[in-house]
């Protein structure tokens, strides 16, 4: 029962730090894409340390599939992420800060009894 809601708490994290980092990045240039990317940074690493490589797995697969949908045209051609400089660095930055939590040592993450 625990590594179910455990999947649950970070599909919807996934999904979260995609939509509010999507609405928020552009918020106070540049510091709104930097508290977004952060965001995704540290989501990622309790996802990683709460469910080890599938939870970072389920993580970042829901965060790319919301990040995809915001980045379609809407109705009048309208986007969330527009695909200027702050759009891209938060799209690049944010796929870094997961890349990051991916290379982070498990014992950092842990402590010293790692049994994974």
């Amino acid at each position: 029962m625990k590594d179910s809601v455990g999947y649950v708490v970070v599909a919807l994290a996934g999904l979260l730090t995609a939509t509010v980092g999507a609405v928020a990045y552009r918020s106070i240039p540049p510091f709104g894409v930097v508290l977004a990317i952060v965001m995704v940074l540290a989501a990622a690493i309790f996802a990683r340390t709460w469910l080890s490589w599938n939870g970072l797995g389920v993580f970042a697969g829901l965060w790319v599939v919301a990040t995809a949908v915001w980045s379609l045209n809407g109705p009048g051609n309208s986007v969330l992420i527009a695909q200027d400089g702050l759009g891209v660095a938060w799209l690049l930055g944010s796929v870094l800060a997961i890349v990051a939590a991916a290379v982070v040592p498990v014992k950092l993450l842990v402590g010293d009894d790692v049994t994974a």
